[in-house]
């Protein structure tokens, strides 16, 4: 390949990286840390402009009353809410292509309201959701998949 052809491809692959800057918003599967089978459909969604929220969509498996759970051990407004429909990330940000920051998330299992930080990989189909308390190198992360 010759260098004016290798300038021009590598520009485009860069413009295209750019061009895309990765797509947070879609439904993702979050899965059980103890089964690692789909325990939840988290619909992320734009909103204010340039931030970020998401809400549990769905509760698998899809049996009677999972609708009906509630995060018992949330605090203030969450507090008896149904889980399904809930507002468990918000705040979001985009840092670069690939990076999330500034926001919050609610692990419904303790009720209790962390730091969070998203990386995106780079071919769009994965997240890497870190919740934490003072450094993110402390905190607890997890990977969520695009649902397809």
């Amino acid at each position: 390949m010759n260098c004016k052809a290798l300038s021009a491809s590598l520009f485009l692959s860069a413009f295209s990286a750019l061009a895309w800057s990765g797509e947070l918003t879609g439904l993702w599967q979050e899965y059980d840390d103890r089964t690692g089978k789909v325990e939840a459909l988290i619909r992320i969604e734009q909103v204010a402009g340039h931030t970020y929220e998401g809400k549990i969509e769905k509760l698998i498996p899809d049996v009677a009353g999972s609708a009906a759970r509630i995060c018992s051990r949330c605090s203030g407004s969450l507090h008896d809410q149904p889980l399904q429909g809930m507002r468990i990330l918000y705040g979001m940000k985009r840092h670069d292509a690939l990076n999330f920051d500034g926001g919050q998330i609610v692990d419904p299992e303790d009720g209790r309201v962390y730091s969070c930080h998203i990386r995106l990989s780079e071919d769009g189909e994965s997240l890497q959701v870190t919740g934490y308390i003072g450094a993110k190198w402390l905190g607890q992360s997890e990977t969520w998949r695009r649902a397809k």
